[in-house]
């Protein structure tokens, strides 16, 4: 039985692998120089997932990626 994966877990799995291949490349640089958070919350959002809209246009805003490229 497969459990099917909410669409904010969906954007935190894909927020990692984003990051990876973005200017940033680690989770302290994207927390630090992108979003200006503590690196605690971008691992959260990556294990927990990403539930505010308002955050999830920021941090494609800050990748330079479309919107829909956290839900792939």
């Amino acid at each position: 039985m497969t459990q099917k994966l909410s669409p904010a877990k969906i954007a935190g799995r894909n927020l990692k692998n984003l990051i990876k291949v973005s200017k940033f490349q680690t989770q302290e640089k994207f927390a630090f120089d992108g979003m200006h958070v503590d690196p605690v919350t971008v691992r959260r959002w990556i294990a927990h997932g990403i539930k505010d809209v308002n955050t999830i246009y920021e941090i494609a805003s800050i990748l330079n990626v479309g919107f829909q490229e956290l839900f792939k």
